[in-house]
This record gives structure tokens, C-alpha cells and sequence, in this order.
């Protein structure tokens, strides 16, 4: 019964994150998203390079302001930008392009923190046993400064409307987060003196989708897709609305300068409390 249930478990797994990988509908993502250039990294800030597609874009984009206004004035943000399936790490790596401007930002040897996300193809196919891409990246990272951080990111399941509510949007994610988690693991087995971390933004888009169904976001949310300044989707593909960006923002203020989101400072703009929302995203996920 125990191999049946691991077996449905990963069946699903390898669903929802094809989501990741692009499903061939939709706009999906340019690849004109990149922020700053290898030249512009200076010793004296502490750099953040994100490395991937735009379900993590929106997010590193928002850290740096919302980095400066938690007293992090020297937090400098770069984003290498491929959209969809071209973002994952085995596509980062296989592209001569992309592989070759990521290592210039490395070969700098200024990188404070190297953030990738879910999810390479090997990934999915070996079940999260293995994801050789995300070792290629990580071992030039930390041969070029042994102190750069490696983090890596989960997003969500993309397509929101192709399921019936939260609870169907969810399943499976948890599954998919404890493999990611392993995954880091075993980096953090071959590299023990690096500083290797996980984070789940995608926790807080689950739960502010919850919330929006119970009607708890009457003041901020008028439906699930629509304009951005008040929907937890802008588009049939999934991407965030500007609550949902803020309220990740703050999982990955935590991740990479572990503010706890209930110390962040306020956001006024919203009815919600959202450093409420991504507490709680965090606590369930540290679980």
C-alpha cells in the first residue's frame, strides 16, 4: 500500500511540475526579463544573483526594495531571466548564453547568493533523485567564492483555473517541496562547508488563493485573474498579482536575510496583513 501511495505521490509530482517546464500554452515569459550586467558588481554590496524563469523573476525584483527598507542598504539584486522551460537549471546550463553570462557574474567572485529554481527535466524524470545542472552551477559558484550562498527555490504549479480551488491546486506541492529539500540535502553532502538553503514562495500563492475562496480578501482581491493590482494571478499562465509578489517578497526576504515576515515592515497598500499570510506560509513550511 506504503509503494502504491509513493507512487501516486510521484505521479502527481511529475505532473504539477511539468508546469514548470512550460505546457506549450500560454504567453509564457520573454527572455528580456534580466536585471543589472556582470560589470556593474561591486566587493562592497552584497550581491544576489537569481538565475531562472518569472514565477521567481517578480520576487527577486521586489527583494531589493523591500531589502533597503528592512535596513539592507547594501543588497544589490541581479536576474539572468530565461521564461518557461528555458529557465530551469539544465536549460540555464545547456544554453551557451545564459551559462556563459551566469558565469560571468560568478567568475566576479563578489556573488554573496546564487538562487536557482525548480525544476530541470532530470529532476522530474529521476523522481528528485538527481539534478546534475544545479551541481554544475553550484560547483563554479563556490570555486569562485567558497562563501557564496546556494539557494533554491520552489514555485507553484502553473495554470491556476485548470484547477477546481485551492486545496486541487495544491496537491501534490508539498510532495514536490520534501524531494527539493532532499535534493538540497544531498548538494549540502557533497559541498559541507557550504551555506546551502530551500525556500517556498509558492506556499504563500497556494494560501492567498485559500484565502481569496473563504472571501478573506474582500478588501484587496476582486478575482482570481484579472488586472494585477487586485488579483492573485495577472494571466492564464499564472503569474502573480501584485499581493501575491509582495507576500512571496517577504519568504524571500527571510531566505536570504532571515527577516521573519511578522518584523518586515509594513505594507499599507493592503487591507490584509500580509506579513500574517507569509508567517504563516513559513511556519507550515518549516514544518
Amino acid at each position: 500500500m506504503k509503494k502504491v501511495a509513493l507512487f501516486t505521490v510521484l505521479l502527481l509530482l511529475s505532473v504539477s511540475l511539468s508546469g514548470c517546464l512550460g505546457g506549450g500554452r500560454g504567453k509564457g515569459d520573454n527572455n528580456r526579463g534580466n536585471m543589472g550586467s556582470p560589470e556593474e558588481v561591486k566587493a562592497d554590496d552584497y550581491n544576489v544573483l537569481y538565475v531562472g524563469h518569472s514565477f521567481g523573476r517578480t520576487f527577486a525584483i521586489t527583494l531589493q526594495e523591500l531589502a533597503h527598507a528592512s535596513g539592507f542598504e547594501d543588497h544589490a539584486q541581479y536576474i539572468e531571466m530565461s521564461g518557461g522551460a528555458s529557465g530551469a537549471p539544465d536549460a540555464l546550463w545547456a544554453d551557451d548564453g545564459h551559462r556563459e553570462n551566469i558565469k560571468a557574474y560568478l567568475d566576479t567572485g563578489e556573488i554573496d547568493v546564487f538562487i536557482m529554481i525548480c525544476c530541470s527535466i532530470e529532476f522530474v524524470e529521476t523522481e528528485g533523485e538527481s539534478d546534475e545542472a544545479v551541481w554544475n552551477f553550484s560547483s563554479y559558484a563556490l570555486d569562485k567564492n567558497p562563501n557564496t550562498r546556494i539557494g533554491l527555490a520552489m514555485p507553484w504549479k502553473d495554470f491556476p483555473q485548470d484547477y477546481d480551488n485551492a486545496e486541487a491546486h495544491r496537491d501534490g506541492a508539498d510532495e514536490a517541496y520534501s524531494m527539493w529539500v532532499n535534493l538540497s540535502n544531498d548538494l549540502n553532502e557533497d559541498y559541507p562547508d557550504a551555506d546551502i538553503f530551500t525556500f517556498h514562495h509558492a506556499e504563500v500563492v497556494y494560501d492567498l488563493r485559500a484565502a481569496y475562496e473563504a472571501g478573506e480578501l474582500e478588501g484587496d482581491v476582486k478575482q482570481l485573474t484579472g488586472p494585477s493590482r487586485n488579483s492573485v494571478f495577472t494571466d492564464e499562465k499564472g503569474h502573480a498579482g501584485d499581493i501575491t509578489v509582495d507576500t512571496g517578497a517577504l519568504i524571500w526576504l527571510n531566505a536570504v536575510h532571515g527577516v521573519e515576515p511578522k518584523d518586515a515592515p509594513a505594507f499599507p497598500q493592503w487591507e490584509t496583513d500580509i506579513r500574517t499570510v507569509a508567517q504563516a506560509a513559513l511556519d507550515n513550511a518549516d514544518q
